[in-house]
């Protein structure tokens, strides 16, 4: 079996973000970069777990009955 993993080539935004990288020069500064990249992804999840909350009519009551309803599934089997 061939394990080979074919990625896409980068596209323009992304090579421009690793051109970018050459000016982190300390641990201090990619640590700070890290965490700002971090920062970014968790609000952008953040948002959407909102609008998903919002679009489903979601409420506590309703989260929980999935969570029951998914762990007797995952005990069934």
């Amino acid at each position: 079996m061939d394990a080979t993993v074919v990625n896409p080539p980068l596209n323009a935004m992304q090579i421009h973000f690793l051109q970018s990288l050459r000016f982190v020069k300390t641990d201090e500064m990619f640590q700070e970069l890290r965490q700002i990249i971090s920062d970014y992804y968790f609000k952008k999840t953040e948002e959407e777990t909102d609008k998903w909350w919002e679009e489903n009519d979601m409420t506590n009551k309703k989260l929980d009955e999935m969570f029951l309803y998914s762990h007797h599934r995952i005990s069934d089997k």
